[in-house]
């Protein structure tokens, strides 16, 4: 054998493993996650809850939720994100 073949042989059986264990594979960060579906929409709006802050915030709509209470929030990358505060106790 060849120092030339024996040179290939590594390189292509050095790749393969490379292959299999994943190194210099590039890896991005996961997409972030959904928005649910009612956060473009959000829930119905009591008579009782302060003023709108904004129509958008960071680009998604400002919309109510029942939750915690009930609140203005807008929901980035999945995640909540509240506006104000609990319409029944004034808290957080």
């Amino acid at each position: 054998m060849t120092l030339r073949k024996a040179m290939t042989a590594l390189a292509v059986a050095s790749g393969l493993a490379a292959a299999v264990f994943g190194a210099g594979v590039a890896s991005a960060d996961p997409p972030p996650a959904p928005n649910p579906p009612w956060a473009a929409v959000g829930d119905p709006v009591p008579p009782n809850a302060p003023p709108k802050p904004a129509e958008f915030w960071l680009g998604e709509p400002v919309v109510w939720t029942t939750g915690w209470g009930g609140r203005w929030c807008v929901w980035k990358n999945g995640q909540i994100i509240t506006l104000s505060s609990n319409i029944n106790t004034g808290g957080g």
